[in-house]
Order: structure tokens, then C-alpha cells, then sequence
């Protein structure tokens, strides 16, 4: 007897074989990162130790550590406006054990290289949006200015003879600061140092007359005196320093608004999805922790949190902010 075969029947066989292997190679693949992490973690920073950034991640690492078991180290890879630590990054395997911490300037780098744009998917996959630390116009102590309307009216009684100082050539303060300069129509001369620490020092010391500088940088020399707080650079007040106005509440150009340091969890391009929805669900939760907020206050840093999506479209719109500003100032940083 001849048994003939049923189409629909080896159809639905084959479908039914597929997705079996579909689950299996699924299966799998959760079984691989189930365990992650199962070793040390590598948290690379491209800045020196103390620098907010750094602030930034021992905090995260150490909660991390707390909640998953493994260690989560900080390793500082100073250098070239943190190329050199975001490069180690982008090369290293995309196992979910090497991480970075980048920052704002890193969507400058296209004003700044030929050869490293560090373009979000091809060359890293941003994990998780971890806070921000508004900046502020300041001023040293001996400058006759009490407002950003008085400062104004200062810098246009002496265009040319003020000078600014910043801390990195291309960050956003310092691009906040030449926008501020160029929409008071005045001339100004920046003044590059090695951080915000060391430009504040300055200012505080009278070699510059003004910075736009964060919060952590200037705290101390504030309150001893020696700097002055005019106008916080962002949309809202700070609850840090809620009797500071903001720059557009005194009539400066809303184009500064939000040019301040941020800070974002970043993974080599091709690290699991898996691995990638593990770290932004732990590091939101951890910013939550109400320790975790006291201490980065506490440091002029502000938490926030989203997801990957959103600190993708959040870095891709802080790029095209910088290089409109770019183009309109007509500023580059390359060497």
C-alpha cells in the first residue's frame, strides 16, 4: 500500500521544527548571560580620579557590586578629551565586562578628530542615561556684577579685556561659554586649563574673570567667598541651589541652556541585549536608592534614568545641539 505524503502536514513539521530551534538557540543564549555577571566588571572612566565623572562611577560600581555579587572596578584612563579611555571601550570584547563611563564631550569628538566620531551602535551601545550636573555662570568675587544683567553690562563696557576660563576644549561649558560671549556681542579671551577644579582655582584666584563651571567644581570656593553664582545654565533652577535663577530668567540666550556635564553607561557595540536590559534595570533602581541621591547631590551631581532608547535619542540630539553650535560659531578643536 502506498501512503502518500500531506503537504500541510510537512509544512506545518518544518514550521514546527524551526521554531524548536528557535527556542533552543534562545534557551541558550539565556542560559549564557542567566549567571552575568560572573566575574569582575571593568568601569572605565576617561577622566582623572576625583573628577565628577569618576565621582559618578565608584558610586554605581559599588552599589552594583552590592547587588549582583561580582566586583565592578573603576579603572581612570585620563587623556585626550577621554578618547583614550572610550577607545579601550569600544575595542574590548562584547561580553558585558568591559563598560564606560562616558560624558558630554563626547559628542564633540567629531569637532575634535578626523578619525573617531564615536558613532552610538557602530561604535558603542549606550546602556543606560545615569544624571547630569548643571552648570553656572560664575564669577570671581572682585568682578562688580551681583546679576547676569549687571555682568552683561559689564562685559559690554570692556569687550576685549575680559577673559574666560575653561576646563577642556570642547566640553559643554566651554561651548556654553563662547555662546554666551558671542550673544552679548562682546570679545572675551578663553583662558584652557586642565578641568574644572583647576579652572575654578583661577577664577576664584582672579586670572580669569568669569567660567561657566558645575556645581561640584565651584561649591567650596562659593562658600568660602571667592566665586560668585549668577545664573544656573539650565532650563529649570537647581534644587541644589533653588535661590539661584536661571540664565533665562535674567534674558541670556536660551542656547546655553543645558550645556552642562552629563554622564552615560555605555557598552562595547554587540553586547548582548540581555546584558544590556540587566544593567539599565539594576543602574536605575540604584539611582533611586536615596543614599545614592544624598551623596551625588551632595557632589552637584543630579541623577536620571531611562532607558537605553532614550539615552540613544538623547546623545543624538546633544550632538546635533553641538555641531549647529559649531557650525554657527564656526569653531572647530581639531589640532
Amino acid at each position: 500500500m502506498q501512503v502518500r505524503s500531506n503537504p500541510a502536514l510537512a509544512r506545518l513539521s518544518s514550521i514546527l521544527r524551526a521554531a524548536g530551534l528557535a527556542l533552543t538557540a534562545c534557551a541558550f543564549a539565556l542560559a549564557a548571560h542567566a549567571a552575568y555577571p560572573e566575574r569582575t566588571v571593568r568601569l572605565v572612566v576617561g577622566v582623572q580620579a576625583g573628577a565628577s565623572t569618576d565621582t559618578l562611577a565608584r558610586v554605581i560600581a559599588q552599589k552594583l557590586h552590592e547587588r549582583l555579587g561580582a566586583h565592578f572596578i573603576v579603572d581612570n584612563k585620563p587623556g585626550a578629551a577621554t578618547r583614550i579611555g572610550m577607545e579601550m571601550v569600544i575595542k574590548a570584547p562584547a561580553d558585558g565586562y568591559t563598560l564606560g563611563v562616558a560624558n558630554a564631550v563626547t559628542t564633540s569628538f567629531p569637532l575634535m578628530f578626523d578619525d573617531f566620531a564615536f558613532v552610538p551602535g557602530k561604535d558603542f551601545v549606550p546602556v543606560a542615561m545615569l544624571a547630569r550636573a548643571p552648570s553656572y555662570l560664575a564669577v570671581r568675587a572682585s568682578l562688580p556684577v551681583k546679576n547676569a544683567q549687571e555682568f552683561v553690562a559689564y562685559a559690554k563696557a570692556h569687550s576685549g579685556k575680559l577673559s574666560f576660563g575653561q576646563g577642556g576644549n570642547g566640553s559643554n561649558p566651554h561651548l556654553a561659554a563662547l555662546k554666551l560671549v558671542q550673544s552679548m556681542g562682546v570679545e572675551a579671551v578663553g583662558v584652557p586649563y586642565k578641568g574644572n577644579a583647576p579652572t575654578a582655582v583661577a577664577l576664584a584666584g582672579g586670572e580669569v574673570d568669569f567660567a561657566i563651571l558645575d556645581y561640584q567644581s565651584v561649591r567650596p570656593l562659593v562658600e568660602h567667598g571667592n566665586i560668585r553664582l549668577l545664573a544656573v545654565t539650565e532650563a529649570h533652577r537647581s534644587s541644589m541651589t533653588p535661590d539661584v535663577p536661571t540664565s533665562g530668567e535674567q534674558g541670556l540666550t536660551r542656547e546655553i541652556d543645558g550645556m552642562s556635564p552629563w554622564f552615560m553607561l555605555v557598552a562595547p557595540p554587540g553586547t548582548p541585549a540581555a546584558v544590556v536590559a540587566l544593567l539599565n534595570r539594576q543602574v536605575e533602581e540604584v539611582l533611586k536608592l536615596p543614599d545614592v541621591r544624598k551623596t551625588l547631590l551632595t557632589a552637584g551631581i543630579e541623577p536620571e534614568t531611562g532607558t537605553s532608547a532614550e539615552a540613544l535619542s538623547y546623545f543624538q540630539q546633544q550632538r546635533e545641539k553641538i555641531a549647529r553650535l559649531a557650525r554657527e560659531m564656526n569653531v572647530s578643536f581639531k589640532n
